[in-house]
């Protein structure tokens, strides 16, 4: 998957260099932002973003099991009331 512009690098997964947002939920005026990126030893760094402010990253070795970990936690959130919004 390439992104088009020269300017922006990818890893093997297709996944620029920059974050890039999975999703965000939102409860009562606030919000959960779940973001992946390449990190540069080649694996995917998932992070999770409350009202801006980074509370967990953790790097992954493959971009699929980043993917089922924020899923798991967006099921988590769906069940604590969160609703999605992009």
């Amino acid at each position: 998957m390439s992104t088009g512009d020269p300017k922006v690098s990818t890893d093997s997964t297709g996944l620029p260099q920059a974050s890039r947002r999975l999703w965000r939920m939102r409860r009562l005026h606030h919000y959960v932002d779940a973001e992946l990126s390449a990190t540069e030893a080649g694996g995917i760094e998932l992070t999770y973003a409350y009202n801006g402010q980074l509370t967990y990253r953790r790097t992954w070795p493959s971009r699929e099991q980043a993917l089922a970990e924020a899923s798991a936690k967006r099921a988590q959130l769906e069940r604590d009331g969160w609703m999605f919004h992009w």
